[in-house]
């Protein structure tokens, strides 16, 4: 009777441990922000015109990155825009689509997507999407070296 007693409180212990475990400090904090939008979800629930707004609200939770870089390659088949973005020692990589949407500008003025040159340095304001990353924005600073 010793035996099994000991290994059922062994079981009842790992139990509440593996319950426990996104409790740890390093999660809570990822759980606390995914929390709150499935409230105020429910909150909105009775009301229909505010419960087709509900939706919306996940994607706007993910704000635009906005980075400075240099365009390494325009792949017009597939309307992407690859750019460099330097972070210190290390280089970033950023691959986004540019759809019709995309907000592009140079000197102020809207231009086309076929006007992205490699070697422009660019200011890029992305978002993550289920596909990849999609831009938002491309303003062109300052057009690639001849």
């Amino acid at each position: 009777m010793n035996g099994k007693t000991c290994l059922w409180l062994t079981v009842l212990g790992l139990g509440i441990f593996l319950a426990t475990l996104p409790l740890t400090p390093a999660l809570a904090g990822e759980a606390e922000k995914k929390e709150p939008a499935p409230a105020k979800e429910e909150k909105k629930a009775g009301a229909p015109a505010e419960a087709k707004a509900a939706p919306e609200k996940p994607a706007a939770a993910e704000k635009p990155a906005g980075l400075v870089g240099t365009i390494v390659a325009v792949v017009p088949a597939s309307r992407t825009l690859v750019v460099d973005v330097p972070l210190g020692k290390e280089m970033l990589r950023i691959g986004a689509e540019v759809t019709k949407e995309t907000k592009i500008t140079a000197a102020g003025a809207a231009v086309s997507f076929d006007s992205l040159k490699v070697g422009a340095r660019v200011r890029i304001n992305f978002r993550k999407v289920a596909t990849g990353d999609e831009a938002l924005s491309v303003e062109v600073l300052r057009s690639p070296k001849s």
